[in-house]
């Protein structure tokens, strides 16, 4: 138990320590955040604010977890993950500061680095033995897809990276949601007796707790591409792993709400030149409806928290 505070501890103060130089860095640099013009207007004031903050939420977590364990095939696949995403991310990130717009790759360019980098991941754990059956609700319900696995997992994997890229649109709102998600799989990875990924998720929430004391409003450094596309893409690797896919479906629930409300909104105003809400992701809907962002990310937080407990109940 000593051992697993000192982890925390150790991965809680690395990101924060990563996490301020980062800020200085940027700030020195003059590498800030370009808003993008059609969002709501009261985010003008955040422009210049210092980006690409979530690299040292990816470099603490790997390195605290590379320093202190051994691990297997599995889970070095699940770094190849969260580095390739990272890697795209970083890239977006860093052509938007030179662009000096909020644009960066293309989005084929970015689908398609994406799918590649899934592929090989979800390829590599089936030649390590990777069963290819989904499973994760009620322990009973499992079924296996045979060849239909690994699209079905590549799917997974960038349909939740790019909720999660949707979702981190207010100060905080990622990070502290995503330590409830990786809260709800260490319980799970826990009893499951998988102790490697319940120490990975750990690790994770003590880094993610670490940058939201910079992310939390009023935002002193932005997560970018490079930190949400990590994160989506790990919390879907953890499940995969977990064998947990159907699970995940609960788990990131807000991160799906996010991306449905984007589809359904352009989809809408296609068809019938109207708006179902006032401005999506959703969370904007929330904001420009007069409430305030800090009561839109609390509320947020609280539905990602009581989806994750209910998880753990369930695993």
């Amino acid at each position: 138990m000593n051992f697993f505070i000192f982890l925390v501890l150790f991965s809680f103060g690395f990101c924060l320590v990563l996490t301020w130089g980062c800020i200085l860095f940027f700030r020195h640099f003059k590498i800030g955040q370009s808003i993008r013009e059609e969002g709501p207007k009261s985010h003008a004031v955040k422009a210049g604010t210092p980006t690409m903050g979530g690299a040292a939420i990816v470099i603490s977590m790997i390195a605290s977890c590379l320093i202190f364990f051994d691990f297997d095939g599995r889970f070095y696949s699940l770094i190849f993950l969260i580095l390739g995403f990272a890697a795209i991310g970083f890239l977006d990130d860093l052509l938007s500061v030179l662009h000096g717009k909020n644009t960066g790759l293309l989005p084929w360019q970015k689908m398609g680095l994406q799918i590649v980098v899934a592929i090989t991941f979800g390829s590599y754990l089936l030649l390590l033995g990777h069963e290819t059956s989904v499973s994760g609700v009620l322990r009973w319900l499992r079924f296996d897809l045979g060849w239909l696995y690994l699209p079905l997992i590549t799917f997974m994997i960038v349909g939740f990276s790019n909720a999660a890229n949707l979702t981190d649109g207010l100060d905080g709102l990622l990070s502290g949601c995503m330590v409830f998600s990786f809260g709800a799989f260490f319980v799970i990875a826990a009893f499951a007796g998988n102790s490697n990924i319940a120490s990975f998720c750990l690790l994770a929430m003590a880094s993610l707790c670490a940058f939201l004391f910079f992310n939390f409003n009023p935002a002193k450094i932005f997560m970018g591409d490079a930190g949400s596309l990590a994160l989506g893409a790990a919390l879907c690797g953890v499940a995969i792993i977990l064998h947990k896919e159907l699970l995940l479906l609960l788990i990131g629930g807000v991160y799906i709400a996010e991306v449905l409300s984007v589809v359904i909104q352009a989809a809408y105003f296609k068809m019938t030149g109207k708006r179902i809400l006032r401005m999506s992701p959703l969370h904007h809907h929330f904001e420009l409806g007069g409430s305030s962002e800090i009561k839109v990310v609390r509320s947020f937080w609280a539905v990602s928290f009581m989806l994750a407990l209910a998880a753990s109940v369930i695993r």
